[in-house]
């Protein structure tokens, strides 16, 4: 939509506003980057692997019964290694 203005007063508002907007829509984009940048940080990349990891097995049987098993064989071979 067309604007027609009536004096350079109007129209150095309207530019006045219109930076405000890009210098806030900038900033915004700024602070997802930094977000962005502490979200993938090998440490919490490894994190949230395995939070995700863990809440798939907490919410399977059939896993915790097979990693219960794999445990319980670990241990009794170790023990009966020595």
């Amino acid at each position: 939509m067309k604007k027609n203005y009536n004096s350079i007063e109007e129209i150095n508002q309207d530019l006045n506003i219109l930076k405000m907007e890009r210098d806030l829509h900038y900033q915004k984009i700024l602070q997802s980057v930094d977000v962005l940048k502490e979200e993938t940080t090998p440490n919490n990349l490894v994190r949230s692997t395995f939070g995700a990891v863990s809440s798939y097995i907490r919410g399977s049987k059939d896993i915790k019964t097979y990693l219960t098993t794999a445990l319980i064989r670990f241990v009794i071979k170790k023990i009966n290694r020595k």
